[in-house]
């Protein structure tokens, strides 16, 4: 099944380890993959025996398809994996990002989980890197330090690798609740902005983008709306048209705050 939200992109329900090879190579690859935790997704049982060698094809289909950057998202356990199949596969990490989140599974025996991690890994020695599309407001304007107009930066600093801290303003927590951006039936949902910001920071307009577990459509939604063209991939077929529909509902908001009129 191929969903169209526009001429250029893309949401297609398979196997990514056999749909990825078909597609040709993308500018950035972004993988949000299951955890394997045995929870009943619609369309999908996140328990399979088989999901060490599942994830290291995954990793090498994509490493193989990516030109520029690969960002692997998981818990501590995947990115353990991810270090074992990035050395296997020779892939250069050019950062190690953190998102920090309120809301973490509740208990008593041990800290509550707090972050995910984000290990970005390049093709080349010279990928896309837009740094002022990233850039955040400095603390020191917080506490009126007069030294900010010593650099040429002013007020403005790049990110630390602790992404969801509070200088990176709102919006920055777990998608859940009364969430506006919610999609139902998507307990991982990742928030927007953690996306806008990887894209904005190592893409450029009309770029390929492929996220080869398309979940609740955040990646697509995200690129679409920065001018990316985007390929999305799921098992569930459930997962491809919620993720279609957000999708759409995303380009109607985007032509009417451009002033294009709703279709």
């Amino acid at each position: 099944m191929n969903l169209f939200p526009t001429p250029v992109s893309k949401i297609l329900l398979g196997d990514c380890r056999e749909i990825v090879p078909t597609l040709g190579t993308f500018d950035f690859v972004f993988a949000d993959p299951p955890f394997n935790i045995g929870h009943p997704y619609k369309g999908y049982n996140d328990n399979r025996e088989d999901y060490e060698s599942f994830t290291g094809e995954w990793i090498e289909a994509c490493w193989n398809a990516c030109s520029g950057v690969l960002a692997l998202h998981g818990p501590d356990c995947l990115a353990e994996a991810y270090l074992i199949h990035a050395r296997r596969l020779g892939m250069r990490r050019i950062a190690w990002v953190n998102w920090h989140y309120r809301f973490g599974q509740c208990n008593s025996s041990n800290w509550i989980d707090a972050r995910t991690h984000c290990l970005l890994f390049a093709k080349t020695a010279k990928t896309t890197w837009n740094p002022a599309t990233v850039e955040v407001v400095s603390d020191r304007v917080g506490y009126g330090d007069k030294r900010i107009g010593d650099y040429a930066k002013g007020g403005k600093r790049l990110p630390g690798t602790v992404w969801g801290v509070p200088s990176d303003g709102k919006y920055w927590g777990r998608v859940t609740g009364n969430n506006t951006e919610r999609n139902a039936g998507h307990p991982n949902q990742l928030p927007e902005n953690y996306l806008e910001r990887l894209l904005l920071a190592y893409t450029n307009p009309h770029d390929r983008v492929l996220d080869p577990f398309c979940g609740s459509g955040t990646t697509a939604t995200v690129a679409i709306g920065l001018e990316r063209s985007c390929v999305s991939i799921d098992v569930s077929e459930s997962n491809c048209q919620s993720a279609h529909a957000r999708v759409l509902r995303g380009m109607r908001v985007c032509r009417a705050l451009t002033g294009e009129g709703v279709k």
